[in-house]
């Protein structure tokens, strides 16, 4: 293996170690598998009024007085069960009995409602929902172990299992309840079957309900409960989750039921009502501690309402985490060598084109100064870079789009080899992509970013070729006429192109001096003139080189001939500018309405993300994705009707 292989080999693992370990770094742990009971957790944060109670769950007892600190400041707080304060506790149970359980489950997870009796219990009132085929209140909410019982016993296994709809109903039962402890505890063995309501409905129903959601999962059977949506409406409505074999029912049925019977309220006396716009909160009791962020002057209810925020006081820093610093830093020497690779890629001469191939047949070569060819040339100077821009190259040659890329980059006059293109626009999308969903861990936003990535280049080039071609349009009757004059003045042909190129300002000044390069190369007048009206994508020029070509073999006055086409010119391009300006309101009619959704989505976005939040699941995706179509082609109506062809 030569040195340089070996060079580029250690590089290519260098880059891939440092990929592993930076992904690894922020890689989100796989979430465990067994049973998740936090020792303690808020509930709710009422700061409607100057005494603020926070009700919280705790699986240890409390003892004597707990602290809440609130934006820094520590305060005692009193501690009472909500039992004691007055507040009851409703349950509703999810019970699945779909047909994919056996009936010995079933009948196992009926059994273990007993364990959720209520009476004089922790629980007030019980209530069930059965999943089998569709969601059903088997058992409304009552006071009595009996009657649950008694309703329950035609529960058998049936049907798919409607979870997310039966999570739906309970909630709408557990609502309905009264001012009380809401819970609902979900015993299931099986995955979601797809009919009826979503798993986002499922999730806003509970949040809306206010209740907290004990989940019991049976494992070992034919099927397995979808554990991560389980886990996140856990996560975003507060509770338990617990995971075990149908033998182990009664057990987990009675440890969720201690814990319902295991929350309390914390009360800070004069606390007063804060005027911040959020607040910090930490609760430490029996050796625990819980923290989060609430509102001031409202109720916030769930964990997902109650998450921790890093306030104003707080925050040091937008990115707390020392990873962070160095992935900001490492990411900001990136952008600044992009910024400066752009500025170069602006600014730098290209000299590696066609212009320096035949600049010693240029008359006015000898006559001015050349630059300093001794050094390396393009923009890829170092090995793997070169290696790297050779293989996009020849793998772009093979599909067949590099000469499109030459031809992209000759219109738009940018100093880059089509290889070295493809490789810097590939190179730019996977760095963009990578440090977006970095920073965000976000999939929309890191799609969006691709896009963008892969889009951006193209309406830049695109952007660059259009105002290089109308200033070439619009430089060509003057262009015309010149060369009409030096024909009059006893030029031949090929003389007055020498001459105009000389006097005209660029790029039709460039275009035409390689036309002349070209043609003293021995390449013919006419040819060379085709390719300049290809690689500017001109049809104006392409019929002022088929008039000079038709003159040629039917003979004639060229000069005169010259002078009409350039008069035939100048009037098209007066229309032109009548056209644009009568169609000028319904342009800007057009660019207001095509913008004016997706900037009410941007702003309602910012104002309200959870307003607008409701679009990007379930239903709201269709609907989305709806309007996004509608929108395109309500667009691209609207661009045909004014556009009008000259």
């Amino acid at each position: 293996m030569s040195a340089r292989r070996r060079t580029s080999t250690s590089a290519a693992v260098a880059l891939l170690g440092v990929l592993l370990a930076v992904l690894g770094a922020f890689a989100v742990p796989a979430a465990s598998e067994s049973s998740e009971v936090p020792t303690l957790q808020l509930r709710s944060v009422d700061a409607r009024s100057d005494d603020l109670t926070v009700d919280v769950i705790s699986t240890a007892k409390p003892s004597g007085s707990a602290r809440v600190t609130i934006d820094g400041v520590a305060h005692d707080a009193t501690v009472e069960s909500l039992r004691d304060a007055g507040l009851d506790s409703n349950v509703v149970v999810v019970l699945d009995n779909s047909e994919l359980l056996r009936n010995g489950t079933v009948q196992l997870a009926k059994a273990a409602l007993g364990k959720l009796a209520p009476g004089d219990g922790a629980i007030s009132k019980l209530g069930v929902v059965s999943t089998g085929g569709k969601a059903v209140i088997a058992s409304g909410l009552v006071t009595s172990l009996d009657g649950v019982m008694s309703s329950a016993k035609a529960i058998t296994p049936s049907g798919s299992n409607s979870l997310w709809s039966s999570v739906v109903l309970a909630a709408d039962l557990v609502a309905k309840g009264g001012e009380a402890q809401r819970s609902i505890v979900v015993i299931t063995g099986s995955p979601d079957g797809g009919v009826g309501t979503s798993f986002s409905v499922a999730q806003r129903a509970v949040r809306d309900a206010g209740a907290t959601v004990h989940v019991i999962a049976v494992t070992g059977g034919a099927a397995t409960p979808d554990g991560a949506a389980l886990r996140q409406l856990v996560a975003s409505a507060g509770g338990s989750l617990r995971q075990g074999g149908d033998d182990e029912l009664g057990a987990m049925a009675g440890d969720a039921a201690t814990l319902i019977g295991s929350q309390y309220r914390l009360t800070v006396k004069g606390l007063g009502i804060s005027k911040k716009e959020i607040s910090s909160i930490s609760v430490s009791m029996s050796g625990a501690t819980a923290t989060g962020a609430f509102r001031p002057r409202v109720l916030s209810t769930g964990a997902e309402a109650l998450t921790a925020v890093q306030t104003a006081d707080e925050a040091g820093g937008t990115f707390a985490n020392p990873i962070m610093k160095y992935v900001i830093v490492g990411l900001g020497a990136l952008c600044a060598g992009g910024a400066f690779l752009a500025v170069a890629l602006l600014v730098a001469r290209r000299n590696d084109g066609l212009d320096k191939a035949l600049r010693h047949y240029d008359e006015r070569y000898n006559s001015r100064a050349v630059a300093d060819d001794s050094g390396e040339e393009g923009l890829a100077k170092t090995a793997l870079v070169q290696r790297a821009v050779e293989m996009t190259g020849a793998l772009a040659e093979k599909r067949g789009f590099l000469a499109r890329v030459s031809l992209l980059l000759d219109r738009a006059d940018l100093p880059l080899r089509p290889a070295e293109a493809l490789f810097f626009y590939a190179a730019g999308s996977g760095v963009l992509v990578l440090s977006t969903f970095t920073l965000t861990t976000n999939v929309i936003m890191t799609a969006a970013a691709l896009i963008l990535s892969l889009v951006a280049p193209g309406f830049v080039v695109d952007f660059l070729a259009k105002r290089r071609k109308k200033k070439f349009t619009a430089l060509l009757p003057d262009t015309l006429q010149l060369l009409a004059g030096t024909l009059r003045a006893g030029y031949s042909i090929a003389q007055g192109f020498e001459a105009v190129s000389k006097e005209v300002e660029d790029p039709m000044g460039k275009e035409l001096r390689q036309a002349v390069t070209e043609a003293r190369l021995g390449r013919h007048l006419d040819d060379a003139l085709d390719a300049v009206a290809e690689r500017m994508n001109s049809e104006d020029f392409e019929w002022a080189v088929m008039a000079i070509r038709i003159q040629r073999e039917v003979g004639g006055n060229l000069a005169e001939l010259l002078m009409s086409v350039s008069e035939t010119m100048v009037q098209r391009e007066r229309l032109r500018r009548d056209v644009a300006a009568l169609t000028a309101e319904g342009r800007m009619s057009a660019w207001v309405l095509g913008m004016l959704p997706p900037g009410i989505g941007l702003v309602m976005f910012m104002m309200n993300r959870e307003y607008i939040s409701r679009l990007f699941s379930g239903l709201g995706l269709w609907i989305l994705v709806g309007a996004v179509v509608s929108m395109l082609i309500g667009f691209v109506w609207m661009k045909k009707t004014i556009t009008i062809e000259v």
